[in-house]
């Protein structure tokens, strides 16, 4: 059993690795890096709430699927021109038949999630059909107040949802692995690889209308 556990650990490892030897951290040399503490090969991890398995670990296990999922299906949502991100909080704000804010759940952040969803059927038997979302985020900073947020840390991400009811026992979800990935460890363009940023290049505000 033991020696069973260690060949899958290293399987995920090299898996993994070999995905991403082109990607900005290489998990060779580890102690000839500076470390996300700013020091030479000393790098800081959050553990508590540990369960036996580390958030890196939990955090490949979310990626390695989706290398799968993304290699056999298109899940995107780079051509719903209906579900591309307002450029503006206030653009947001007013396209209310398209976007809705649940700011109850989103503060301290300004997110805006679509009224849309697309299906997609997943050929993993373990995953089943999908639903994809899109998220979009604003800046809360005082200078580009409202702007779109791109990418990692906390920029809007395509909302992806396994309707199958085995899927959690697979991988983790996209809430869990976002706090794996980007919260317990410096891994978020992993995530983001995966769930990307809408741009709002193919936003197109709501027709105005007219009253006679």
């Amino acid at each position: 059993m033991k020696n069973c556990s260690q060949g899958k650990k290293f399987e995920l490892y090299f898996r993994f690795s070999s995905y991403f030897s082109s990607a900005t951290i290489a998990m060779y040399d580890l102690d000839k890096k500076e470390g996300n503490t700013g020091l030479m090969g000393r790098y800081f991890w959050r553990i508590e709430d540990n369960d036996g398995t580390g958030a890196l670990e939990k955090c490949f296990s979310w990626v390695l699927p989706n290398i799968d999922i993304s290699v056999r299906n298109d899940i995107s949502l780079k051509d719903e021109l209906e579900m591309a991100c307002p450029c503006t909080f206030w653009q947001a704000l007013l396209d209310w038949g398209r976007f809705s804010w649940s700011w109850r759940y989103s503060w301290p952040k300004l997110c805006f999630e679509s009224r849309r969803s697309k299906f997609v059927f997943s050929d993993s038997t373990s995953l089943g059909r999908l639903r994809l979302r899109q998220e979009c985020c604003y800046s809360t900073d005082s200078e580009d107040w409202g702007a779109l947020k791109l990418g990692p840390p906390d920029g809007g991400h395509m909302k992806v949802t396994a309707l199958h009811y085995g899927s959690r026992k697979t991988f983790p979800s996209d809430e869990e692995a976002y706090k794996y990935c980007c919260d317990d460890t410096p891994l978020c363009d992993k995530f983001y690889r995966f769930r990307p940023s809408d741009s709002c290049s193919l936003y197109r505000p709501p027709p105005r209308r007219t009253c006679y």
